[in-house]
């Protein structure tokens, strides 16, 4: 969890650079990005009052936030969010990536279960 999706990077850096320049584009992007993001004097939430119950969220006001998405566009920006509320969501004081089952197929966390299905299922694959 909180691991940066890289693909949005590199559609956004293709439509700026050649296709030579964009894969190292992309990685400089991703790279720079993964540094803001643990960094812990950077916080770029704040506390709402929702049903009653105090939530963390995005400050869309946030001046990063708002200049990647200016540059880069919304798909960048909400792969930089998702990775940065999943981060505050596992490990907000270690800022750091967390990892977690995920069901790729469904786009949502994966059981105990349906992980030890799949490495039983490869296991016998390759026996």
């Amino acid at each position: 969890m909180g691991e940066l999706d890289t693909k949005p990077f590199l559609r956004a850096v293709k439509r700026k650079y050649t296709s030579e320049e964009a894969g190292y584009k992309a990685t400089e992007m991703c790279s720079l990005w993964e540094g803001y993001m643990r960094d812990p004097n950077w916080h770029p939430f704040k506390i709402i009052l929702a049903s009653g119950v105090h939530k963390e969220v995005i400050n869309e006001e946030d001046e990063k936030l708002n200049g990647l998405k200016g540059e880069f566009g919304d798909e960048v920006y909400e792969a930089v969010t998702t990775a940065l509320t999943e981060i505050n969501e596992y490990n907000p004081s270690g800022r750091c990536v967390f990892p977690e089952l995920w069901n790729f197929k469904e786009e949502r966390k994966a059981t105990s279960t349906e992980g030890l299905s799949y490495v039983l299922k490869q296991w016998k694959r390759h026996k």
